[in-house]
């Protein structure tokens, strides 16, 4: 009996061990087994497209520099990230196109310029480029490198206003700075958008979807058709900037026609006119971050009444012709007693006496009166004085901006030609 008992046991162990093996090879039961037929297939990795791609890749460089920054309201050294365009060769050396945001306040620049060998190997060669010029009005600056090495140059677009809506474009770039030679495809969205640019003011820019980031600002925009024959052209169409900011999924480029001619008057104007560096010819040196808020208004200079209207001011000025424009920044730093509100602009043209008067109710009044203003011309703002007060209504006291129902006048009797000069470096020791 006992040894039955463990023949048994035996036996029940071998039939669930068989059971099991079954069961791991297959859904149901039994063991049926599956062959998997897969195909594969060489795929062309080069195309007319990619071709065109890495035929102008070359021509948008990496640009790194060394300057100064303000950081909680004190100058500190940092590196800056960005790229450029290569525009054109001379004798001994390459022009290349970036933006004046990328460079300002910058003493040493270095480029980081892209190869491309037939086997498609990538290698990257780093020059030292010299400042030429630059406007910050219009955020173009123009480098130049020295060197005798064959590089790849952009074509430019002809004429940037033909581009259309829905025109395909691809931007290349620099994105954070660490992602050189980065592209990034769209179409054009709109052809000349008004955009505020932070630390510039308005700007009429091309807006397209292709992803763009930090670091891609100076960077290529390109406008790319396809040729009757298959292949693919790119033409130089804008200059990226990432200035621009709380727009998602959105990208913009300052047209290329409005860059040529900065480029053109910025090398033109180089080492001329007791100036070392290039300026673009009649800019004006107005630039300042405009702010709106409510305020209260004073009927006769002492009673409120219950009045509120919405005022313009400038939180910042970075123009020395406007000097005298009280600031919120300098009335929040206590070095002004108030601050302006301002009520309207005009501007009278040097040559032929026109004047343009401008009533100012947004920022956009303003970007639409200093449009109009040259250097040499003749510059009015007439000006509110306001303060933050405290106000008492019933037995709650509160504060609020206050303007005075009085107002003068800031003249400027001839704007100041801009031009801009790179700083030095600082002196080390040890």
């Amino acid at each position: 009996m006992k040894k039955r008992s463990v023949a048994a046991i035996v036996a029940a162990i071998v039939l669930v061990a068989t059971l099991c093996v079954a069961m791991t090879g297959c859904r149901g039961c039994g063991t049926n087994t599956y062959t998997v037929t897969m195909s594969t297939a060489t795929a062309e990795t080069y195309s007319d497209y990619t071709d065109m791609i890495a035929g102008i890749r070359p021509s948008v460089v990496e640009v790194y520099a060394e300057g100064y920054a303000q950081e909680n309201g004190q100058t500190v050294l940092g590196v800056f990230a960005g790229a450029g365009v290569i525009i054109g060769k001379d004798d001994d050396g390459y022009h290349i196109v970036t933006n004046q945001h990328v460079v300002e306040d910058c003493f040493d620049i270095q480029v980081k310029v892209l190869s491309i060998a037939e086997n498609g190997d990538e290698s990257t060669t780093t020059y030292e480029a010299e400042f030429i010029g630059g406007s910050h009005e219009r955020d173009i600056a123009v480098l130049r490198i020295e060197t005798n090495d064959e590089l790849q140059t952009a074509t430019w677009m002809e004429n940037s206003d033909e581009l259309k809506v829905g025109s395909e474009v691809v931007a290349i770039g620099n994105p954070t700075g660490t992602l050189g030679g980065t592209v990034t495809r769209g179409i054009v969205s709109a052809t000349s958008r008004k955009i505020n640019v932070e630390n510039i003011g308005s700007m009429d820019l091309i807006q397209m979807d292709a992803a763009i980031n930090s670091g891609n600002s100076g960077g290529g925009l390109f406008y790319t058709r396809e040729n009757g024959d298959g292949s693919w052209s790119a033409y130089l169409a804008g200059i990226v900037n990432s200035g621009a900011t709380g727009y998602d999924g959105l990208g913009f480029a300052i047209p290329a026609d409005d860059a040529k001619y900065a480029v053109n008057s910025l090398i033109q104007t180089y080492n001329t006119d007791d100036t070392v560096y290039g300026y673009v010819p009649g800019d004006a040196s107005l630039t300042i971050t405009a702010a709106s808020e409510t305020a209260y208004v004073t009927d006769d200079g002492s009673s409120l009444n219950g009045n509120r209207e919405t005022i313009v001011y400038a939180s910042d000025v970075q123009s020395s012709d406007l000097d005298a424009l009280n600031t919120y920044t300098e009335y929040a730093y206590n070095t002004a007693s108030s601050y302006h509100a301002i009520r309207s602009i005009k501007v009278t043209d040097s040559e032929t006496n026109e004047v343009t008067s401008v009533t100012v109710t947004s920022s956009s009044d303003i970007d639409t009166a200093f449009d109009a203003a040259s250097a040499g011309d003749k510059l009015e703002i007439v000006v509110s004085d306001v303060k933050i007060e405290q106000i008492r209504s019933g037995f709650r006291i509160f504060y609020a901006p206050v303007v005075e129902s009085e107002t003068s006048t800031i003249t400027v009797d001839s704007l100041s030609q801009y031009r801009y000069t790179p700083p030095s470096a600082p002196t080390v020791t040890v």
